[in-house]
């Protein structure tokens, strides 16, 4: 299951790809879904209703991004919110835990406890179901 990523440029998708990359060989990478629109990030949240979606926040998209927080933390209620926001938006830290952010970024400096966590959600995510063969090929020790 992929972390969904919506931004507009791919400035925090770096910074999470970086960070992934320090980790090295004790964790395995997170997939990272990127889109650009509230649309796009619904249909992802409807493919997958137990993702993590990361979204930037901006003074120019704050209303409206919180709106989908709320919105969508209602609807899809296995799934968590982490708010990116600017430099700036810090008085509106507790508007977004409010309306359902687990957690707000400022920089993408900070992103080290930040993928723990978002680890911690998907290792908790249900699985999808294999067919007989799937299960079969994964308990093998060569799979």
């Amino acid at each position: 299951m992929p972390l969904i990523l919506l931004e507009r440029t791919s400035r925090w998708a770096a910074a999470f790809r970086r960070e992934m990359r320090k980790a090295g060989k004790l964790h395995p990478p997170i997939p990272i879904q990127e889109v650009r629109s509230l649309a796009h990030c619904q249909r992802e949240l409807e493919a997958a209703p137990h993702s993590i979606v990361a979204m930037e926040i901006l003074p120019q998209n704050l209303v409206s991004m919180v709106k989908a927080i709320g919105d969508w933390s209602r609807h899809f209620a296995s799934a968590r919110f982490i708010a990116l926001a600017a430099r700036g938006l810090e008085s509106h830290e507790l508007l977004l835990r409010e309306v359902g952010a687990i957690h707000v970024a400022f920089t993408p400096r900070t992103l080290s406890p930040l993928l723990r966590l978002i680890r911690h959600h998907l290792a908790r995510a249900p699985q999808p179901e294999r067919t007989l063969e799937e299960a079969i090929w994964v308990g093998l020790p060569w799979s």
